[in-house]
């Protein structure tokens, strides 16, 4: 079953105010982490991952102590894996800093601010066994000696491992006053007795500030301070502290004068060094309100060697727009990996994304990716059991203009709230890149079956068909697109369609749609021999007797094989949508001829296009989620009992979850009967502005038993 989270309960039951029918209790999930900023990210160069701690989530201003190992070395697969930690964990903070001893496994944090807008801390923290690689990592709370840095939010930190030293810089007293004080914690990974020793540097300082960009470089036991804010001034200065460890002799400031286009200043930024080259990296940030997006490189960083020049990275791809994100520094692979943030582009305002810079040293061409899928809609999504896998293909990003064909895999996707996405390789020809396409999966023969859909945005639809076999990719299945060569008149092209698949006669079928054009169907087609094993494949156009649904598109349907029944509820026809509930019976065009039947059930959900709809077979429940009631996005989730329409009287009840559904239209939805739990992925998760989505959600008890 699924792992609960700490909010959830269990063994409570509901009563649904429209039907009075007891439903058990259902939780919405999200897979991976809150979004999240002024959190920390210290990176394992063991593991290769960053051990995330904290933050303050944007949505609901609250403060976070959790922790997460995010694995982002290459776009092709991101790992967001929860870690829960024994003993008495750190109260939830934001505005903290944390380094890590990879000797010992360790990392260590201080300070930070508690609550919104909160009261300023001093404490130290040691998590032993940090990375999660030899069991569960274990928190203690340090007790150093010496006088105590004051509490503070935003400052700056750095580890020197030879000593076993924490360098704090800077910060802000969580009210107007701001530091430049430095200050070393000895001792600091807890193995020994840590004590605060405060510097007396010669030289001139930097101006008080906080959330600066700070880096080290070990080898000469320097500390290079790079911008940050203070008294209503962003920064763009930067400064080296030699002997910043504390060892060695007289600490001094010294202000650099680097050459070169100078860029402009910012705070809540981060930056990482290339000890090797002598180089550091600054990204992003914010200067005033703004996030800026662009990327530096400090060459002879610490000031010794040669004159310090800034460079401007022109990195391909698109580069986030975030402040106050975690930046690590994978010096094998010389990437950069940003995780969540703040921004103030509406899309990233709230952030859980991670993106990787590819030669962030600037030594080569640079790159930005992002790890796992990009934001869609209008994608299709299928689960397989046999490899616990949730897959995605295809789908429309409005923002861009762009359409995909790609292919990802939500590993593990029953079972935990981790998120752990794949890219997938599939050979042969593949589809053009588009969305509102019908595609469905065929587990016997582990083939996955494509049609039509629009192929821009907009665009023109298409009524090709594609057949991926080796679909869930698991145990050497190697994924390939074929394309089918088909007898009979072929349905008109077109997209948001809806359909099913019948495995008892390997039937393909599909109800309405769009022309991309002005043009809505109601019309009901039929494909033979449909996953390509054997026999030829062949369209048939269905003539239902009775009335039938009126033409639209974006409606959803399920599909009983023992009854032969296709039920179909909502849509729209470029208008107001649709409420009602159709039932076509001999829907696979055997036993009869097909006939549609309207249903008048109880009071249920209002009306509805872009929902998903998921069925429980062996219950006879449908469970509708989402969707836009023609003004606004819809985030509940209702169970239509005898959905077939058979052997009982069809009824509407209404799933009231213990915590709170995101509400979205023209996402993908998968249902998983041993675990009765349903995810949903992507969608428009915003109309004004428009914007589409890429979270993974699920709720338990989906067919409201």
């Amino acid at each position: 079953m699924v792992r609960r989270t700490a909010f959830s309960l269990v063994c409570l039951l509901i009563f649904s105010a429209a039907s009075g029918a007891r439903l058990s209790a259902q939780t919405w999930s999200q897979y991976g982490p809150l979004a999240r900023f002024s959190h920390t990210g210290v990176f394992d160069p063991v593991t290769r991952q960053t051990i995330v701690f904290g933050g303050q989530n944007p949505s609901t201003n609250t403060d976070l102590n959790d922790l997460w190992l995010v694995s982002t070395g290459t776009d092709k697969h991101i790992k967001d894996t929860s870690m829960t930690a024994t003993g008495t964990p750190p109260a939830p903070r934001f505005g903290h800093v944390a380094t890590y001893d990879s000797n010992t496994n360790r990392m260590m944090v201080f300070g930070g601010g508690l609550g919104t807008p909160g009261t300023c801390v001093n404490d130290v923290w040691v998590l032993d066994g940090a990375n999660g690689a030899s069991g569960s990592p274990t928190w203690l709370p340090m007790s150093p000696s010496g006088s105590l840095p004051s509490p503070r939010v935003h400052a700056a930190a750095a580890y020197d491992p030879a000593t076993n030293s924490m360098m704090l810089f800077g910060g802000n007293n969580c009210s107007k006053s701001y530091f430049n004080d430095v200050w070393v914690l000895s001792n600091a990974n807890g193995e020994g007795s840590p004590a605060w020793t405060k510097l007396a540097p010669s030289g001139t300082p930097p101006s008080v500030r906080e959330s600066t960009a700070i880096a080290y470089d070990s080898a000469n036991n320097v500390m290079i301070v790079y911008g940050g804010d203070g008294n209503s001034v962003d920064f763009g200065d930067v400064w080296t502290l030699s002997h910043a460890n504390g060892s060695g002799g007289t600490p001094v400031w010294t202000q650099l004068s680097p050459t070169g286009t100078i860029p402009n200043a910012r705070t809540g930024v981060s930056a990482i060094y290339d000890s090797v080259n002598n180089r550091m990296t600054i990204f992003g940030g914010f200067y005033k309100i703004i996030t800026l997006t662009d990327t530096w490189v400090l060459t002879f960083a610490n000031g010794i060697g040669g004159t310090p020049a800034w460079t401007k990275l022109t990195p391909t791809g698109t580069a986030p727009s975030v402040g106050y994100y975690s930046a690590s520094y994978d010096t094998v692979a010389d990437a950069m990996y940003i995780f969540a943030g703040s921004s103030s582009a509406n899309k990233l305002s709230g952030d859980d994304h991670a993106f990787i810079l590819s030669k962030a040293n600037g030594i080569g061409t640079s790159a930005w990716t992002r790890g796992g899928p990009a934001t869609r809609y209008a994608q299709t999504t299928f689960y397989d059991s046999v490899s616990n896998g949730m897959f995605v293909f295809g789908g429309q990003h409005a923002l861009t203009n762009t359409n995909f064909s790609d292919y990802w895999e939500l590993n593990n996707a029953i079972g935990s709230n981790n998120l752990s996405w794949m890219s997938v390789t599939v050979k042969g020809t593949h589809p053009s890149n588009r969305g509102g396409h019908l595609a469905l999966y065929d587990s016997a023969s582990n083939r996955m079956m494509l049609f039509g859909g629009e192929k821009g945005f907009p665009g023109a639809c298409a009524n090709d068909y594609f057949v991926m076999t080796g679909a869930n990719n698991f145990a050497g299945a190697k994924p390939t697109w074929v394309t089918e060569t088909i007898a009979g008149t072929v349905p008109a092209a077109r997209a948001h369609h809806t359909g099913a698949y019948d495995s008892t006669t390997n039937s393909l079928i599909v109800f309405g749609g769009y022309n991309c054009a002005s043009t809505y169907f109601n019309d009901v087609w039929v494909l033979s021999n449909a996953n390509g094993v054997s026999g030829t494949l062949a369209w048939t156009q269905l003539s239902p007797t009775g009335p039938g649904p009126s033409p639209r598109q974006s409606a959803s349907a399920i599909y009983n094989s023992s009854s032969n029944t296709l039920t179909v509820f909502g849509g729209d026809a470029g208008s107001s949508p649709f409420g009602d509930i159709w039932i076509l019976s001999n829907a696979n065009g055997t036993g009869g001829t097909p006939a549609w039947t309207q249903i008048i059930t109880n009071t249920g959900p209002v009306a509805r296009s872009g929902h998903t709809a998921i069925y429980d077979s062996v219950n006879n429940l449908m469970t509708v989620y989402g969707g836009w009631n023609g003004s606004a996005l819809l985030g509940d989730a209702w169970v239509l009992s005898v959905a077939n329409g058979q052997n009982g009287t069809p009824a509407w009840s209404q799933i009231v979850p213990l915590t709170t559904a995101p509400a979205r239209r023209f996402h993908s939805a998968i249902y998983d009967p041993v675990s009765n739990q349903m995810n949903i992925f992507g969608g428009v998760a915003s109309l004004s502005p428009f914007f589409p989505d890429d979270h993974t959600y699920s709720l338990t008890n989906a067919n409201g038993q």
